[in-house]
């Protein structure tokens, strides 16, 4: 497990779509600050979960 932080660039790069970049780009650009931490962790852990799939599968 990685130990670097999650920042909206890590998320990006992690998500290695570009529709599916621009689907965070866009959640996160229309959340309402209160809600943005919650649209963070929320693709955080897709992010997540499509890095740990890609390691598993080399």
């Amino acid at each position: 497990m990685s130990t670097v932080p999650w920042t909206i660039e890590r998320i990006r790069e992690a998500l290695a779509s570009p529709s599916l970049a621009r689907r965070f780009d866009a959640e996160l650009g229309r959340a309402p600050a209160d809600e943005l931490l919650e649209v963070f962790a929320k693709w955080q852990r897709i992010a997540g979960g499509l890095r740990a799939q890609a390691t598993t599968e080399i």
